[in-house]
């Protein structure tokens, strides 16, 4: 059975490069696919390829940021389409950021859109039951071409090993690039209200983003001496900073887009075996327990965050218990060949079946 593999990101990122592998390993493979540093670059490059491609294919396989390239190659071919939704880039521009209307023109357009790639293919990929809920009510897309399958990370980068602590103080850690939905300046006055009360407690910040600089002009406000900042870094460098630190922070926002998803930090963190710390969503509960796989807090007030790290650094038998329980969690549920499994019952075996 041939496919075609075709994304709007880099192909190089892990969740297309996990794909990529997974479908060649079990397909005749072909791809239309742009290594170009930008979306503008990238886009007319895969439109141009992919006319001359589809139609060798038995089936099209749409990865990361494909929305519009879904009802593209539609136009082309009724043949199968397997799109890897993972996020709604309307939630993303229009409720998290900020950056339209929902009522704007380019609210409504990109609302279409995102709506039409949902019917228009034949499975659809996302990785929560609660994302499945949302977008089927909010686009009216029927359940049943929902496949639920958990976020793949590269394993080849993440993993559990011994390193030297980061600091002698209970050290947490934030990965991300300061999106709303993460909601930094929560960790950066809970920060505040740690030193104000002489915690022995570090705070690592990996990452930049939209609220990078209101974080570091936070912490200068408050004169914070107990936080550090680092720009990004490659995973085979950040897995260090893993295994480092004594907990990782998830997100610390509410909406819709906040309670409907798991963020691939959650899995590096239960890669590695570390505790992980984030706000308790819909979500996060369908997979994870709270003080026996993770940590939840009830609500995003820096207080409780406070309160709640205080907790856990006070209880390290908790801590160790909580890691390793992560750690068998992931090996599990949560694994790339576990994720292959269910492609493969879901998808893969239907596909050829309906081919036959």
């Amino acid at each position: 059975m041939r496919v075609l593999f075709t994304c709007a990101d880099k192909p190089t990122i892990s969740r297309n490069r996990f794909h990529r592998q997974t479908l060649r390993e079990r397909f005749e493979y072909a791809e239309c696919v742009s290594s170009a540093k930008s979306y503008p670059l990238r886009i007319p490059k895969v439109l141009a390829c992919l006319p001359f491609k589809i139609p060798s294919a038995d089936f099209v396989f749409v990865a990361y940021m494909g929305h519009f390239l879904v009802p593209y190659i539609r136009f082309f071919t009724k043949k199968p389409i397997v799109f890897d939704f993972y996020l709604s880039i309307y939630d993303m521009l229009c409720i998290d950021r900020k950056l339209f209307s929902p009522d704007s023109l380019m609210g409504r357009f990109i609302f279409r859109l995102e709506q039409k790639a949902l019917k228009q293919a034949d499975y659809v990929i996302v990785d929560t039951q609660k994302l499945i809920d949302t977008l089927s009510q909010t686009y009216d897309v029927p359940r049943q071409k929902f496949v639920k399958v958990h976020l793949t990370i590269d394993e080849s980068q993440v993993f559990s090993v011994d390193v030297p602590r980061y600091h002698e103080d209970f050290t947490v850690l934030y990965v991300g690039s300061y999106i709303p939905l993460h909601g930094t300046p929560v960790i950066i006055e809970t920060a505040r209200i740690l030193q104000e009360r002489g915690e022995k407690v570090r705070f690592l910040m990996i990452g930049q983003g939209p609220d990078y600089q209101k974080c570091r002009d936070l912490a200068k406000k408050y004169d914070l001496k107990n936080i550090d900042f680092k720009g990004f870094m490659p995973l085979s460098e950040l897995n260090r900073y893993y295994n480092a630190c004594d907990i990782n922070l998830g997100l610390f926002n509410t909406g819709e887009r906040a309670n409907s998803v798991v963020l691939n930090k959650t899995n590096d963190a239960f890669r590695v075996g570390r505790p992980h710390l984030t706000l308790k969503t819909d979500a996060m509960q369908e997979a994870f327990e709270d003080n026996v796989d993770i940590f939840f807090v009830p609500d995003i007030r820096p207080q409780t965050l406070a309160d709640r790290i205080i907790e856990i650094k006070n209880n390290p038998d908790l801590l160790k218990k909580v890691g390793q329980n992560a750690r068998r969690a992931y090996e599990s549920k949560l694994s790339n060949h576990k994720a292959k499994e269910i492609l493969e019952e879901k998808i893969f075996t239907p596909l050829e079946h309906h081919a036959d």
